[in-house]
């Protein structure tokens, strides 16, 4: 009966926040007089250092999206290394770590963790090292707390620890990092998918206007620079759905990986977190950074939206705050839902158009997405006589519907009488519903 009610209980208290299920842990121990008194990160910290939390001195350093990750890269070393005494970050919860994906390798780093280091280890004296949430935000906190006549250890071993994240442990740099936000802004390690030049039919002048725009961070990067011409471009590319534009900054991305940070914006992080994601490429060293379909978030003060984000996109491109070297790459399916202020030329060094492929340039699409097929198409022949404009998802789409319903055994004709019926477009919805 008791074993059914503490299991009642305990799923009842499931959905509840960690406060709250601590609280009531506490009263029942108190009513009962069960469990022992278990350390909290203050009363861990206070024995550590033989003294109470009132007589020590704390050097505290608000970690970023960036520094929570580093900073945690930098504390996992030192606790390999020293193999220090460890107790709760946050009240008297346990440790808590979290694995990283490193291309191949991995890392895992404290993400709330007290470390009590004995004198001679990191410093002359004991110092503890903690890292938890802030007290005012979700935001991580780097606290290092000595005697209070030891506070200039705590203050040097903090620097020590935040130097270190932003050079020889900053594994973030020439990686591809996904920006979201809930409370606050996250970065996580993400991936470009594989394309490059030969997969993308382009006009030549779009590729030499691109080029000319990307050599201001690269190749013509000093020159910039020691002409105070500055190091920091953005280009806008503006087109319907479906023409290449998001593969078109996705293959710059992939060109420029490695000597460049590459920063995928979603849609709620640029609404709200572009000066904050901006302001992380300083510790992230040359960086690309790519806003996907702006028109969503950004809006135009003429129709009555705008708002912070767009002043958020303005401050960043505008020279408001000065970033050098990162390279801005825009899209957007509406550029007359944008506002003006966005795409004067202070702000978009570059609006490139990219319209439906021509006829040519149709046909050549349709034979890269075909090659890997090993069979032989007239794709010429394919697209004889289709009415009206087609994009380059358009032509991937046939491909798609071909494949699915003849597979190796493809052939023009059967292609050509796929892409004549229709069969590749999706479906209107008639407002019908079973």
């Amino acid at each position: 009966m008791t074993t059914d009610f503490v299991q009642s209980l305990e799923e009842h208290l499931a959905s509840e926040p960690d406060t709250v299920r601590r609280a009531i842990e506490v009263i029942g121990q108190i009513l009962t007089g069960a469990g022992g008194r278990r350390d909290t990160a203050e009363s861990f910290v206070s024995r550590s250092l033989a003294a109470p939390l009132h007589e020590l001195a704390t050097h505290e350093v608000d970690l970023t999206a960036t520094t929570e990750l580093t900073v945690g890269a930098v504390l996992a070393d030192l606790i390999e290394s020293h193999r220090p005494l460890t107790g709760p970050g946050e009240l008297d919860d346990p440790p808590s770590w979290r694995k990283l994906e490193l291309g191949g390798s991995a890392v895992s780093i404290p993400t709330s963790i007290s470390a009590a280091f004995p004198a001679g280890s990191l410093a002359p004296v004991d110092l503890v090292v903690r890292v938890s949430e802030s007290y005012q935000h979700d935001r991580s906190v780097l606290r290092v707390y000595a005697r209070a006549d030891d506070r200039r250890h705590a203050a040097a071993v903090a620097d020590t620890i935040t130097r270190r994240a932003d050079t020889e442990r900053n594994f973030l740099r020439g990686r591809v990092l996904l920006a979201s936000c809930g409370s606050v802004l996250r970065l996580e390690l993400g991936s470009l998918c594989e394309v490059d030049r030969c997969g993308l039919v382009l006009p030549d002048e779009v590729w030499r206007e691109l080029d000319t725009n990307i050599a201001a961070v690269t190749s013509r990067a000093e020159l910039m620079r020691s002409l105070g011409l500055g190091t920091r471009r953005g280009i806008l590319l503006a087109g319907p759905p479906g023409v290449g534009k998001s593969a078109v900054t996705r293959t710059i991305a992939a060109e420029l990986l490695g000597a460049f940070t590459v920063i995928v914006v979603d849609a709620d992080a640029g609404a709200s977190r572009l000066r904050e994601i901006y302001r992380e490429t300083r510790k992230l060293g040359p960086t690309v950074v790519i806003l996907d379909d702006i028109d969503l978030y950004i809006g135009n003060r003429s129709r009555g939206s705008g708002g912070p984000s767009l002043a958020g996109l303005l401050a960043v491109l505008d020279g408001v705050e000065k970033y050098d070297d990162v390279l801005t790459l825009a899209t957007t399916n509406d550029p007359g839902a944008l506002d003006s202020a966005a795409t004067r030329a202070s702000r978009f060094d570059s609006v490139v158009h990219l319209g439906y492929p021509g006829r040519e340039s149709a046909v050549r699409i349709l034979e890269v997405f075909t090659r890997p097929l090993g069979v032989e198409i007239d794709c010429g022949a394919v697209l004889e006589g289709l009415d009206g404009d087609v994009s380059g998802a358009d032509l991937r789409d046939m491909v798609s519907r071909a494949v699915l319903e003849h597979g190796s055994e493809l052939t023009t004709a059967s292609f050509r009488e796929v892409v004549r019926a229709g069969r590749w477009k999706v479906a209107e919805l008639t407002g019908q519903y079973l």
